[in-house]
């Protein structure tokens, strides 16, 4: 099955990470932030993350919780890794230039 990777933010830490999820996911999930364990309750439509939320209550059909990595926290969102021409010759790859001597 074909993944998209989704970047999400916590509201409560404001970290960022991503999620990978299957394509073929549809409906009400519980998303677990994994730094700082935050309950977020979001519609997931076609494997992306919704900014629809739901209640928590008995009345919604609840799928499964959906917990990522640890590993994928990060302090900055992917955009900020491009310079303000969103070219792939940005910030990053001017600190590796810069590193290496390139």
């Amino acid at each position: 099955m074909p993944r998209v990777k989704t970047e999400f933010m916590c509201t409560v830490c404001l970290k960022y990470y991503d999620v990978m999820m299957n394509v073929s996911l549809n409906g009400n999930y519980r998303i677990h932030c994994p730094d700082c364990g935050h309950v977020h309750y979001r519609a997931v439509k076609d494997g992306t993350i919704t900014d629809t939320r739901f209640p928590d209550n008995d009345s919604v059909i609840l799928y499964e919780d959906i917990i990522p990595m640890k590993s994928s926290c990060r302090t900055f969102s992917r955009e900020t890794e491009l310079d303000a021409t969103n070219k792939p010759e940005g910030f990053l790859h001017r600190l590796w230039k810069e590193a290496t001597g390139a």
